[in-house]
């Protein structure tokens, strides 16, 4: 549907009367346990089963057709065979049912169903059906009592109602993370798992989760998106409404689409992409299914970083065992967790608790002196919690770290309120029962198994809070249903980049039986000499350029043997004077087949794909996002003028940037590459040496 109706979202996941179209007597059996389900977990509307098998169900009417229902319930379960599947939805549709659940598989994932999935989707749009599905296994709406599912995780008579809503396109990841969490205790709201996407996908799904009031946060198993760019939308959404989103994204090892032609596209994995447009878009990334889980529990548990008017602030490290200082402090530096440097005061404090063994700097080693007496554990950690600089609290616990947190449980509890403090209670290797955890987080207390996972937990909650305070998108576009034709010859490239504030170095054409008076007229030497970029893609690489050509005789020399090299010997050859003061980049342009319009910046030159210091951005993108980006990588660091080095003009390169961005989103162009790019010092703008230019988008774009 091109436009998603999330009244239409409303009667799945608010529904009060289920169609069960296939359901089955047998419990055991995948289309069976679905009605056990519903009446297990306490589904309070009517229950209407079709199949023309049986006369009853469970000691409900069972109907032989979709057509003798007495009414249209609000939403309709499907479990026919997959050829069934088109007609069933338009005998729904008839009906006046306006929302469905397919559970049936047999369509995009298999070969030859394209007229199948054809028909399944022209039934929906015909009638204004929204489907999850097909080949789902379901969703849950907890505190409706709505689980129109066949998991095995929904197969349990008490729920736990959480404000957290997960989102997957894998119906056994759906499963896992919804059992996780309703064994621990955590509980969640939403579990939907959306199938093939023949209708309603994942990002529609995301987009129904945010307008409601029992999710606080949303969590991601991704695949593939059909509409990326969308993502960032959404994320902004979210944002404004304080609801952090934690994506988990598989399939990252193989690019598995055409080989670009530029530098950048080689680069341009589904990890790298997919990595940096999560992190434009402000989506807290985890790496496995455990982090994912944790995540919710951290993200909905833990407060922000408290606000503190230190000088130095960051997090507090209450560490008893001295060996785990460093490790802590090492696991900080990675993840860019900072550490708070505590007040003379504080550390006089601690001092004055510590034998002379002891460290009462930050990371502290408090040793055991700390367990030896209650008043002295409770002074040293009111003195650490109550410092300017205190942000957040690793209490970081020895070897009988559990049993030592459960003596001091009311105590520290009452302490993470008073301070309004996130705390985080880690043990060396030392592990709670899911149960006790969840227990534990009740009292504001997060636990974890060793100071590597408690960091992780910090820079989740500091990750956070950078998320919420970016300022609101402002991303300028000039996008437009006609497009642009992409410019064919060099001459008008150079135009093209001109109307961005890009500069070309002066130029001419060498064409056969030229005499030396057209370089030296025209140019200043030193001079390269090179093919046209519509002649090769990369020129060095093939031999194709010429540097510090010192005159012109040399020039035209030179123009011949390339082209000797090309097998043209009618070729024109480009002549350009050289700059040389300034920082190389790679500037690319290309279209992604999940995400559209993508932009790669990094280090450029020769070496660009040894350097691999490339990131992107999904268009259109924001000043503050570019500049985020810049900043981030470690060409970053020449740019801001690196060891005494004069800076460069980082102010032209972004704006060039942008207004690229805008004509390329309106260019009939797969991939733009300007490579190197010479940044030169403040002031002077951007050069452009080289670009290359492929005027077919790739096969995989859309």
């Amino acid at each position: 549907m091109a436009e998603l109706d999330l009244r239409g979202l409303d009667r799945i996941f608010r529904a009060r009367s289920v169609a069960l179209i296939g359901v089955s007597s047998n419990p055991r059996k995948l289309n069976g346990v679905p009605l056990e389900i519903l009446r297990t977990t306490g589904f309070a509307g009517a229950i209407y089963p079709v199949n023309p098998k049986y006369d009853s169900l469970a000691g409900l009417q069972c109907y032989a057709r979709i057509e003798d229902l007495p009414v249209a319930p609000d939403v309709a379960v499907v479990f026919t065979p997959a050829s069934d599947v088109p007609a069933v939805i338009d005998a729904c549709g008839r009906k006046g049912i306006r929302a469905a659940v397919v559970v049936s598989s047999g369509f995009e994932e298999e070969r030859g169903q394209q007229e199948r999935v054809a028909a399944l989707r022209a039934a929906c749009v015909r009638h204004g059906i929204v489907m999850i599905g097909p080949n789902c296994e379901g969703v849950w709406s907890v505190r409706s009592r709505v689980l129109l599912t066949f998991g095995s995780a929904a197969r349990r008579e008490h729920l736990a109602h959480r404000p957290i809503a997960i989102l997957s396109q894998s119906g056994s990841i759906s499963g896992a993370l919804a059992r996780h969490l309703q064994e621990s205790g955590f509980g969640c709201a939403y579990v939907v798992s959306v199938g093939n996407e023949t209708i309603v996908d994942i990002l529609d799904c995301l987009e129904y989760m945010l307008e409601q009031d029992d999710v606080a946060l949303a969590m991601l198993f991704l695949e593939g998106l059909h509409d990326g760019a969308r993502l960032l939308r959404l994320a902004e959404s979210s944002r404004r409404r304080g609801i952090p989103i934690v994506a988990l994204k598989s399939g990252n090892s193989a690019r598995g689409s055409a080989a670009a032609a530029s530098h950048t596209g080689k680069l341009a994995t589904p990890y790298a992409i997919y990595r940096d447009v999560l992190a434009q878009a402000g989506v807290i990334q985890v790496d496995d299914l455990a982090e994912l889980i944790e995540a919710a529990e951290v993200l909905t548990t833990l407060p922000p970083p408290r606000s503190v008017h230190g000088a130095n602030p960051g997090l507090a490290v209450f560490s008893i065992p001295g060996g785990t200082g460093s490790l802590t402090a090492d696991q900080c530096e990675i993840r860019g967790v900072p550490l708070a440097v505590f007040e003379e005061s504080t550390t006089a404090q601690l001092a004055r608790n510590l034998p002379a063994f002891g460290s009462a700097v930050n990371p502290t080693d408090l040793t055991g002196q700390v367990l030896s007496a209650q008043e002295i554990f409770t002074d040293s950690l009111a003195y650490v919690a109550g410092d300017p600089n205190t942000e957040a609290l690793l209490i970081q616990f020895a070897n009988r770290g559990p049993r030592d947190l459960h003596e001091r449980r009311a105590m520290i509890a009452g302490m993470a309120r008073q301070e309004r403090l996130p705390v985080v209670a880690g043990f060396l290797g030392d592990q709670v029962a899911p149960q006790e955890r969840r227990s534990y987080a009740d009292d504001g207390i997060v636990c974890a198994r060793d100071p590597g996972q408690a960091v992780r937990y910090f820079d989740w909650i500091y990750r956070r809070r950078e998320i919420l305070a970016r300022p609101p998108r402002t991303p300028v576009t000039t996008q437009s249903a006609t497009q642009r034709a992409a410019p064919r010859d060099f001459g008008a490239a150079a135009a093209l980049l001109a109307e961005a504030g890009v500069a070309v170095p002066p130029w001419t054409l060498l064409h056969p039986g030229d005499d030396s008076a057209v370089p030296a007229q025209k140019l200043r030497f030193p001079i390269a000499v090179k093919a046209l970029p519509e002649q090769a893609d990369h020129k060095t690489e093939l031999g194709l350029l010429r540097l510090n050509v010192d005159s012109p005789q040399m020039a035209l020399q030179a123009a011949a043997e390339l082209r000797a090299r090309l097998n043209n010997e009618t070729a024109p050859m480009l002549a350009q004077e050289m700059i040389s003061a300034g920082v190389e980049v790679v500037l690319s342009f290309m279209r992604d087949a999940d995400f559209g319009a993508v932009l790669a910046l990094g280090a450029g030159g020769v070496l660009v794909e040894l350097a691999a210091d490339v990131g992107y951005l999904c268009l259109p993108a924001d000043e503050w996002e570019l500049r985020k980006l810049i900043e981030r990588l470690r060409i970053g660091r020449l740019l801001a003028g690196y060891r005494g080095a004069a800076a460069a003009d980082v102010d032209a390169l972004v704006a060039a940037t942008l207004r690229l961005s805008e004509i390329f989103l309106n260019l009939d162009a797969g991939e733009l590459e300007i490579n190197p790019l010479i940044v030169r010092p403040r002031g002077q703008g951007v050069v452009a040496l080289d670009l290359l230019l492929r005027t077919t988008p790739k096969p995989t774009d859309k």
